[in-house]
């Protein structure tokens, strides 16, 4: 047989080969990839978010022995340009594409860049308002993405409580968690103040006057450490001849204790 003709022979059954295993693999669907990706399958159905409604192979461009385009290349979809999270390297390092949405973020290290990228009014507060909490990595307290509100790290984990009653809902009654350190008030109850203002609640307390009756928050309302006019509740000060004294604690020397 000339020689010529059995490397032609050779040559034309190769590309059949190929031609006929590269059409196979063009024509593979998601109920071949179950054959033996059961679970990852099963993973995209119940967590893949906007995954889920992809077919392997939208992702998947190849398989081996064929090809070796298995792994995800992120950027077929989400356009670099799009925002500055998507110009961050390694998306698989956050976030694994069967369950995208649902990131651990506890065997990750400075996860900050990526979290700030899509959270910057988080980030921009925290350098506003410097605290030990700014120096920490986001996953210090955030250890899931996607917590739902009040689902975050309890922070008595790290801080101990004003009182042996306080819970992490206590706690974020006052502090913001990324700005601590800017302290606001709301319906808060007293006994959290009286943890810290012991002398203070001890006189309130034994008083028999009006102020005996309030709450902390009524008179030092919005942040710590300010306190609100007596005349946005008393008016103006008493008749003529005591206008040259118009600091009421000139007088009334201690709120807590009103003439006592």
């Amino acid at each position: 047989m000339n020689k010529s003709v059995v490397v032609f022979g050779l040559i034309l059954t190769a590309g059949l080969f190929f031609a006929t295993n590269t059409l196979a693999q063009e024509t593979l669907t998601d109920a071949d990839c179950v054959k033996c990706h059961i679970n990852a399958v099963k993973d995209v159905a119940a967590h893949g978010a906007a995954h889920a409604d992809m077919g392997c192979r939208d992702c998947h461009l190849e398989h081996p022995p064929l090809g070796d385009r298995v792994i995800p290349q992120c950027a077929l979809c989400h356009a670099p340009e799009e925002t500055a999270h998507y110009t961050l390297d390694n998306c698989v390092g956050c976030h694994y594409p069967h369950h995208p949405l649902e990131i651990d973020f506890t065997a990750l290290d400075n996860v900050k860049p990526a979290c700030i990228s899509c959270h910057p009014d988080q980030g921009e507060e925290m350098a506003a308002r410097p605290s030990l909490h700014s120096e920490q990595d986001c996953n210090a307290c955030h250890n899931a993405h996607g917590l739902a509100e009040g689902q975050y790290q309890n922070c008595l984990d790290c801080h101990d409580g004003h009182s042996e009653s306080m819970t992490v809902n206590d706690c974020t009654l006052c502090h913001k968690p990324h700005s601590p350190k800017e302290v606001t008030y709301n319906d808060l109850p007293s006994d959290l103040c009286a943890a810290c203002h012991e002398d203070i609640a001890a006189m309130l307390a034994k008083s028999t006057k009006k102020h005996h009756e309030l709450t902390c928050s009524e008179c030092h309302v919005d942040e710590h450490m300010t306190i609100t006019p007596c005349i946005d509740c008393h008016g103006k000060p008493h008749g003529i001849m005591h206008e040259k004294y118009p600091t009421c604690v000139e007088c009334h020397i201690d709120p807590h204790a009103l003439a006592e």
